[in-house]
This record gives structure tokens, C-alpha cells and sequence, in this order.
């Protein structure tokens, strides 16, 4: 089935325009952003990027590059928020920055189905009562290689990048593919930005992993925030408009304990170099902790 859909996405996407790196004009009608589409050699699906370049000059060793998931729905937070903070960098703590956000055609938020396969490698965790669609699960090595052999090598390439001051960034379950890129490749960003992972889909898979760990060769820095309101109900909403099961998912899920105990287990097995951060944002939830958290997470993961 996941063949049989994702097939269907490829068909419909190569009739888009065969250009390697085609520019594409109005998908986003904002000053300073460019966008363009780049096809994965490993599985010919095509993915809309965005970028975003500082209107200041560049360091010697070129700007940070933050690299933003689910682009569709989240670049133009992070990038507005980077060109707003980093206007005065001294003050602020964040460094003017390429923001690259990884997108997908013909969607205005998320694509569910080319989602769940690029980010995961197993199906979810069935106690954890994922959500539907379940189909598409476990391309992500071909998602992660697209995005080491191919984007970025594109962005260094065609950018005053720094290479050696790469980030990571994604929410919900983008910020459990950034843990689990973490444990299996973690010299491949310098910085790692999760909010609100979603551990539940393979809990035991990713503390397996975290050991791998100890061996890494540089200084990393991670950040995990979550919401004070992501395991229950918040003061503002009224209990009982909600279905029994939208409580138990919430209980099964333990987004907070989880993100703590994972924060936790990483912690345990970085040497001195490296440092990881997790916070709880007050009275926030699931859906605005990006928001209020993502000053503070560029700031520690990022710097001047």
C-alpha cells in the first residue's frame, strides 16, 4: 500500500518541470525567501525547499544553516523569527542565519502520508494509538541521504555556508526524526532542535540507539522543549468536550516524561563538549510550543 501510494505521489510529480534545481516563482510571495525543487536520487520523489538568506555580510567561514522540517507549515516561522532576532545579534544571541526549510509539493501545511514514511524508519508503537494515516512508515534512510548528499551539499555550493555550523530543527514527529538522526548519524549537524518529539512511535528504538553516542567525534549542542500541557488538559479547555480516547492518547503518549527521560538518557553519554537543554514552556501545548520556545532553543543551539 505504501509502494502503491507513493508511486502515485511520484507520478503526479514528475510532471512537474525535469530541472534539477528549478526555480519556482509564486509559491512563496515573500521578499528574501527563494524556493526551488529538488528530486531525491534514491527514490525520485521531489521536495519543495525554501530558503532564506541574511541581508548582512557574511562571517569568513560563512553564515549557520539552520535546516527546518516540515517546511510547509513552519519555515516562515523560524526564518521571520532568525531575520527579526538576529537584526541585533549582539543583544539577542542569535546569529543572522540561512534558513533551508524541506517541504513538499502541492501542500500548504503537511503531507501525511510522505511525512510519516521520510521521517520514520518502523511502524509506530500500535499502544501509543497513533493517528491515521499508517501506511507510509520507514524512509528514512533515503531522507536522510537525500538530505546529506544532496541538499546540502546544494547549499554549500550555491551559499556562504558554514559547514561546521549546521542545525537541525523540527516539531512533533520531525522532532523525533531529529533524535533518531541524532543517535544514528550525529556528526552530521552541530546543533539539534526538538520540540515536542514524538519518542511514542519507537521508544525502545531510539534509547537503543542512544548509546552510539559516546563515540562522537565533536561538540554538539541539543535542545528539547515541550508544552506544560501536552499529558493533560489545559486550564482554558473544558475536559469533557474531548473524547475519552483524545485523554487516554494524551496519557499513552507521556510527551512530557518521555521528552525528559530521553533529554535525560543523552545527557548521560555526552562527554564534556557537548550539552543538551530541555524545557517545559509555561502553559503552552503541543501546538504552540515552537512559537513561544524557538528564541530560546536558536540562542543555545546557535549562539553569536
Amino acid at each position: 500500500m505504501v509502494r502503491q501510494k507513493l508511486k502515485r505521489r511520484r507520478m503526479s510529480e514528475d510532471m512537474q518541470p525535469q530541472s534539477k534545481h528549478e526555480q519556482r516563482a509564486g509559491i512563496l510571495a515573500m521578499p528574501g525567501y527563494t524556493t526551488f525543487q529538488q528530486r531525491s536520487a534514491a527514490t525520485g520523489l521531489v521536495y519543495d525547499i525554501f530558503v532564506h538568506v541574511p541581508d548582512a555580510e557574511a562571517p569568513a567561514s560563512g553564515f549557520p544553516v539552520v535546516y527546518v522540517l516540515d517546511a510547509n507549515s513552519d519555515f516562515i516561522v523560524v526564518a521571520e523569527t532568525v531575520k527579526r532576532a538576529s537584526r541585533k545579534a549582539r543583544a539577542t544571541g542569535i546569529s543572522p542565519s540561512i534558513v533551508v526549510g524541506i517541504g513538499y509539493p502541492d501542500t500548504q501545511a503537511y503531507n501525511l502520508d510522505r511525512r510519516q514514511f521520510d521521517l520514520t524508519r518502523c511502524s509506530p508503537d500500535e499502544s501509543a494509538l497513533p493517528d491515521q494515516p499508517k501506511g507510509a512508515h520507514g524512509g528514512q534512510a533515503a531522507f536522510v541521504a537525500f538530505i546529506r548528499d544532496q541538499l546540502q551539499s546544494h547549499i554549500q555550493q550555491n551559499y556562504h555556508a558554514d559547514p561546521a555550523r549546521r542545525i537541525l530543527l523540527g516539531h512533533s514527529l520531525a522532532g523525533y526524526f531529529v533524535l533518531d538522526l541524532l543517535t544514528q548519524y550525529p556528526g552530521m549537524f552541530a546543533g539539534y532542535i526538538c520540540f515536542s518529539p514524538s519518542i511514542w512511535w519507537d521508544r525502545a528504538g531510539l534509547s537503543q540507539s542512544v548509546g552510539s553516542l559516546g563515540s562522537i567525534q565533536k561538540a554538539l549542542r541539543i535542545y528539547m522543549g515541550v508544552g506544560q500541557w501536552e499529558q493533560e488538559v489545559a486550564p482554558w479547555q473544558a475536559a469533557e468536550s474531548f473524547s475519552d480516547r483524545y485523554h487516554l492518547v494524551r496519557q499513552r503518549r507521556r510527551m512530557i516524561d518521555n521528552a525528559r527521560e530521553m533529554a535525560g538518557q543523552i545527557g548521560a553519554v555526552l562527554d564534556d563538549r557537548s550539552k543538551i537543554k530541555f524545557e517545559v514552556g509555561d502553559d503552552e501545548d503541543h501546538a504552540t510550543v515552537v512559537t513561544a520556545l524557538l528564541c530560546r532553543a536558536l540562542r543555545f543551539v546557535g549562539g553569536v
